[in-house]
């Protein structure tokens, strides 16, 4: 097993999800709030913060929040695949072998990472590799579906699930 890569993506993973714990993905019921704790998500896996606001939240905030959220959850999908290339476990240029376990996981961070981690995720029906990466996101994600017709991908039900796959398919190939 090419433990660099393992251990690498297993940082990459503590410190996303310690940076979300602080930045949570919230709504209007957040506004007036001059303090928050991490949601029990991030507390189950270690990330336990207050957070002690200087001035109460607004509108303006909770949307700053959800967009550094986003934020870090693309730069996470980026950091992955530059980590799977610097290591050799998938070469620049190269797609993984999808007939390995995890080897969709991989893929699927490969066409997220080219195709939208440098936008907003939104999804063009008239654009085949749209509708391919939505078809493989579904595919390992079905509830994805019902949610969002974008390319949403939340820390708790697809990126969690992303990177494990991802390590299960460096313990197949390396």
């Amino acid at each position: 097993m090419n433990k660099a890569a393992y251990d690498a993506i297993e940082k990459l993973w503590n410190s996303a999800v310690k940076a979300r714990a602080l930045c949570p993905c919230t709504d209007s019921d957040a506004i007036g709030l001059t303090g928050y704790i991490s949601p029990g998500w991030y507390q189950n896996r270690g990330a336990n913060y207050f957070v002690n606001l200087a001035t109460p939240l607004k509108q303006e905030d909770v949307q700053e929040l959800n967009h550094i959220g986003s934020f870090i959850n693309r730069s996470f999908v980026i950091s992955i695949m530059a980590v799977l290339e610097e290591h050799g476990v998938v070469p620049y240029r190269s797609d993984p072998d999808r007939s390995q376990n995890g080897g969709e996981h991989v893929q699927l961070i490969k066409w997220l990472r080219n195709r939208f981690a440098h936008g907003e995720y939104e999804y063009d029906s008239g654009k085949n590799t749209h509708m391919e990466t939505w078809n493989l996101l579904t595919t390992l994600f079905p509830n994805r579906a019902a949610s969002s017709p974008n390319f949403g991908i939340p820390i708790d039900t697809v990126l969690e699930s992303l990177k494990d796959g991802v390590l299960t398919y460096i313990r197949e190939v390396t």
